[in-house]
């Protein structure tokens, strides 16, 4: 194994055979003939990459993309079908919290269950007791049977165990919603530690903020395959767009055996349902611009793509540049088209304005500020704002909103219509330095 890397997969694929009922399971087991009453379901399909010491992977994929079967072979919980596995070092996973976990035992019993199962030595354990416990936040209930414990409590233990082993793997699954928000800024602040350790960390998630703050790598995951790996930014960009212009694909290839069908053939065998052999649904086109008004944009799709004309950020004069003042009076002004047959009473423009970590700082839109746009070509609106941004790098988004529904719809999105730095002379402590009127009532009598 290169001990460059902690993780290395290598043309992995995991196959899960699918029967109708139990009995079929049965019936295919003591056939003479070989029948086979199953299907194939392949939930990873020819996976490859590497994972270095110290980096952190981010995961990403809409849910039945293979993502958990695939932590689930790396932690050793599955065998791949085919292809290689190869880790260096202690994992400790977040995939299944409490796995191991005796419902019987007391917190206490469970802590130092867990320990055996890591591989450490009761004394060990004994070192490490009291900081699990403070972790947890549980109290006296640790000294309780765990199958008298909350859900909540029960998941507080496992993942205090998890986090507080030394591991040189941590694999985390979708479970940091875990207590309440001051436990979640414990569970991200441990997070951190381990990554300061340099402590090789794969988490999956469907946060595309967490994804671009917390990883230094990002890989998407589609129906078993892999579809992209490489910067943060750039891989939940795509991701995002696929998930608003993908709705009407197959949640997964899986198909139950036919077996009416199957009986119909000469020799009653069944053709195995692989996801080669499955029908394709036709794609949805996307209608989406690679290289356009916006070449340098991070993300460039929508439903109707070409209403935005243009989108800049200028300042007080009117000058359109790439460096402002955190002081300077801002003006986001977008230049766009608005279709006959568009519903404008639910039709939104939108800007927002991004750090490179991908979190939103500042986000206007028209619809939500109550503002009801006309029909028409070659309308023009200007949001005007004072950043009062920290020293950085930012880039602006810009969007044609449909708010039909709940769920925001969008006729275009443009991440990264423009790409601009901020400097200020202030101390600014947080990302953002809102203006804010300060009222003082001294004391009477009181001195300087």
């Amino acid at each position: 194994m290169d001990t460059d890397y902690k993780v290395q997969v290598n043309r992995v694929s995991k196959v899960f055979k699918m029967y109708n009922t139990p009995m079929d399971k049965m019936k295919e087991a003591l056939s003479i003939r070989g029948k086979k009453l199953h299907t194939d379901f392949h939930a990873v399909i020819d996976l490859s990459f590497q994972v270095k010491k110290g980096e952190i992977l981010g995961i990403m994929g809409r849910n039945g993309s293979g993502k958990s079967t695939l932590l689930k072979m790396i932690t050793g919980i599955y065998e791949p079908t085919s292809g290689s596995i190869e880790v260096s070092g202690r994992i400790s996973s977040l995939l299944e919290l409490g796995t191991g976990f005796n419902m019987e035992y007391t917190g206490i019993e469970n802590i130092f269950f867990y320990g055996t199962l890591m591989g450490f030595t009761r004394r060990q354990m004994e070192e490490k007791l009291q900081s699990i416990i403070d972790f947890a936040e549980i109290g006296d209930y640790v000294y309780q049977p765990v199958k008298t414990y909350s859900s909540g409590m029960f998941a507080r233990l496992a993942f205090s165990c998890a986090v507080n082993v030394e591991p040189d793997i941590l694999i985390v699954d979708e479970i940091l919603s875990v207590g309440d928000m001051r436990f979640q800024a414990k569970c991200f602040n441990k997070f951190k530690a381990f990554k300061e350790k340099g402590v090789t960390i794969l988490y999956v998630g469907h946060d595309v903020g967490m994804m671009r703050t917390f990883c230094d790598t990002a890989m998407w995951i589609n129906k078993g395959r892999l579809v992209d790996i490489g910067d943060p930014t750039f891989i939940s960009a795509k991701y995002t767009e696929f998930m608003y212009l993908d709705d009407i694909s197959d949640f997964t290839d899986y198909k139950m055996l036919d077996t009416k069908a199957a009986e119909k053939t000469e020799e009653n065998k069944i053709v195995n349902s692989s996801v080669e052999d499955t029908p394709k649904e036709p794609k949805k086109e996307a209608q989406k611009i690679e290289n356009g008004l916006f070449p340098d944009s991070i993300a460039h799709w929508g439903s109707r793509t070409g209403m935005v004309k243009s989108a800049v950020i200028l300042d007080a004069d009117g000058q359109d540049k790439n460096h402002f003042s955190a002081e300077d009076a801002l003006t986001v002004t977008i230049c766009f088209d608005i279709e006959d047959d568009i519903d404008v009473e639910y039709f939104s423009v939108a800007f927002s304005i991004k750090n490179t970590e991908g979190t939103d700082i500042i986000v206007k839109t028209t619809y939500d500020e109550k503002i009801t746009l006309k029909k028409g070509k070659q309308q023009k609106i200007t949001f005007e704002f004072v950043p009062g941004l920290a020293n950085g790098d930012y880039y602006l988004v810009i969007a044609l909103e449909d708010r039909t529904n709940t769920a925001t719809a969008y006729y275009e999105y443009i991440e990264g219509a423009a790409y601009f730095k901020i400097y200020t002379d202030k101390k600014i402590f947080g990302i953002f330095d809102p203006e804010t009127k300060i009222n003082y009532n001294a004391p009477a009598g009181g001195r300087k």
